[in-house]
């Protein structure tokens, strides 16, 4: 597990500073860490690429995402499923569906909008969902069916997950358990 390298995604309104990057920061001192920083008129496609570029020397990476950072995470992880490099994910209060969030007076720039895709399934992930998330709606989350092969977590908390270091102990359990053990 030494050898693995974190990398945050934040969510929309967020950036380097946010307060769960230094809670994970904080609970795994041994991990080199960095943030992609965006904010919705990023070149997500050179962000992808940057993304890719900077971690495919690297077998095993950790990839945590937040909200619409989520998004952006699970985008990373399947361009690097598709090269073959490994990639333990987390997602945290995701936007799988730009049209599932709950404040739609909130619009997005479009180039933003056109970066998101729409995740009809999250496989293999850690998953932590707010039970009173109050920016996207999963009422009608299925874990068996749009979380195959995934460890779906629901918490008492809302969309900003107050209580992230109360969960930070799952995200450590889940990356000691997917982690590449020496042979």
């Amino acid at each position: 597990m030494k050898d693995l390298f974190l990398l945050y995604i934040h969510g929309y309104g967020s950036n380097r500073e946010s307060r769960k990057f230094f809670n994970l920061k904080e609970s795994l001192p041994d991990f080199p860490a960095a943030v992609f920083e965006w904010d919705e008129h990023t070149d997500f496609e050179l962000l992808l690429k940057t993304a890719i570029e900077q971690t495919n020397e690297i077998e095993q990476i950790v990839l945590v995402g937040d909200s619409t950072g989520a998004n952006i995470a699970y985008q990373i992880r399947e361009t690097r499923k598709s090269l073959g490099l490994s990639t333990i994910l987390v997602l945290t209060s995701p936007l799988l569906d730009y049209d599932k969030r709950l404040n739609t007076e909130l619009q997005f720039a479009e180039n933003l909008q056109n970066s998101l895709m729409k995740i009809n399934k999250v496989e293999d992930a850690l998953v932590i969902l707010a039970k009173e998330d109050e920016a996207i709606d999963f009422s009608q989350f299925d874990v068996k069916q749009d979380a195959p092969n995934s460890t779906v977590i629901y918490v008492e908390d809302n969309h900003r997950l107050e209580g992230f270091m109360n969960y930070v102990g799952y995200i450590i359990g889940y990356i000691v358990n997917k982690s590449v053990r020496p042979q």
